[in-house]
């Protein structure tokens, strides 16, 4: 996975959280709302990757699903540039609903597919689930508000997967394919 991801962002950096400045500042504003923000949350902001905690402390697969989850971030930050932070950033109350909540949904889409790629229907369903709860909760500032409504919101990626659409897609079908061990592809798509 380290390999897809620097095939795209080749200046990447990982780095722990605590020990960024900017990063604790960034927890300190986010507290009141967001409590966990260096301790569970991982963040890109180009080509970092700031971890919560030590990135060679971390278990080997979890890594793995960082980076494939944060690619999908860094990919949508070249192609989106300035719009990208700024919609991530805002937060339109009160109709609580974030422009954010669509960015992570691509992204999170990783973790559904390596779900079902992983451990079948009921590794979907698992990761379906605890992405509801992540959407609609505290973690993530209740960036889609409530848990049934945050179910709809991924329900139309949690189809895709199904029915392998999704799969099939850029950067997902790449991020499988390393997933898998079917090697480094290079970021213009040639394997």
């Amino acid at each position: 996975m380290l390999a897809l991801v620097r095939a795209h962002r080749p200046g990447l950096r990982l780095v722990d959280k605590a020990e960024s400045p900017l990063m604790r500042a960034v927890a300190w504003f986010v507290r009141p709302f967001m409590p966990h923000f260096l301790t569970r949350v991982t963040t890109v902001l180009g080509d970092t990757i700031y971890t919560p905690g030590p990135p060679e402390s971390l278990p080997p697969g979890l890594l793995a699903r960082i980076l494939a989850h944060e690619l999908v971030h860094q990919i949508d930050q070249r192609a989106w540039g300035p719009l990208f932070y700024l919609s991530y950033a805002l937060l339109p109350l009160p109709v609580w609903r974030t422009s954010r909540a669509w960015w992570e949904r691509r992204a999170f889409a990783v973790d559904l597919m390596l779900a079902l790629h992983e451990d079948g229907p009921s590794g979907l369903e698992m990761a379906r689930r605890r992405l509801a709860v992540v959407f609609g909760g505290a973690t993530y500032a209740w960036m889609w508000g409530g848990r049934h409504a945050a179910e709809r919101f991924l329900q139309p990626v949690v189809d895709a997967v199904t029915d392998g659409e999704l799969q099939a897609q850029s950067p997902y079908d790449d991020i499988l394919m390393a997933w898998a061990g079917g090697g480094k592809v290079e970021a213009d798509g040639e394997r």
